[in-house]
């Protein structure tokens, strides 16, 4: 099968060079990150014993339980403007509240629901449905990195950024082993996420577009 599977694939395509997402539909076939740590690939993945939770050294700041054979990285891409980085923030746990429902075929996780919200949280939603019914989740490292942030109003911004999944599988949740594929443009993602900021302060990601093979994201 390709290397990406159903689970993780976004809502739809997008033109590279929009920020402002409007209202998407259904996606294409599509892989998870996420990643593995210290585990062959092909190999089963690591027993479920309890692995340290990751979380940040900001106060207040999520912690995701992630499976010990699960590591998803977030370059900070900050930009020392407060407004930006606030919005870079959230948008990085919203990633890892995603792929942490991924890695459970969970979608009622705490997390999720705090940072994902509308039209993601439905085709996130859907997507990890699929994943549960067709025992497939993830294995492996995903990266995201070249995160850029365009403020649209005080409670509305634009995130685009790239996806690396160069270093994570599918997963059979059956057997527990990696569904293994060859290296190729289609570990390689462009996203672009609208974000809202609630009422407590917390930017959610709203809409969740894709572009699959993203040469601009090759690395």
């Amino acid at each position: 099968m390709a290397r990406r599977t159903t689970v993780t694939a976004a809502a739809c395509t997008l033109a590279a060079a929009a920020l402002v997402l409007t209202a998407c539909g259904g996606g294409g076939d599509k892989k998870i990150a996420a990643t593995t740590t210290g585990t062959p690939a092909g190999a089963p993945s690591a027993s479920a014993t309890t692995a340290p939770p990751t979380t940040t050294s900001a106060p207040g700041a999520p912690t995701f339980d992630f499976p010990p054979d699960v590591k998803v990285v977030v370059d900070p891409d900050t930009t020392g403007d407060a407004v930006k980085d606030a919005v870079l923030r959230d948008q990085g746990y919203g990633l890892q509240a995603i792929f942490l429902a991924i890695a459970k075929l969970d979608p009622a996780v705490t997390q999720f629901h705090r940072y994902v919200i509308e039209s993601a949280a439905e085709d996130w939603s859907s997507k990890i449905g699929w994943g549960k019914s067709n025992h497939e989740s993830i294995t492996g490292t995903v990266l995201f990195y070249d995160r850029k942030v365009n403020v649209t109003g005080a409670t509305t911004a634009g995130v685009t950024f790239c996806q690396s999944e160069r270093n994570s599988h599918g997963k059979d949740t059956k057997s527990g082993k990696a569904i293994m594929t060859a290296p190729s443009l289609d570990d390689f993602t462009f996203h672009t996420v609208l974000m809202r900021k609630s009422a407590d302060g917390t930017w959610q990601m709203a809409n969740y577009k894709s572009q699959d093979r993203a040469k601009s994201c090759e690395r």
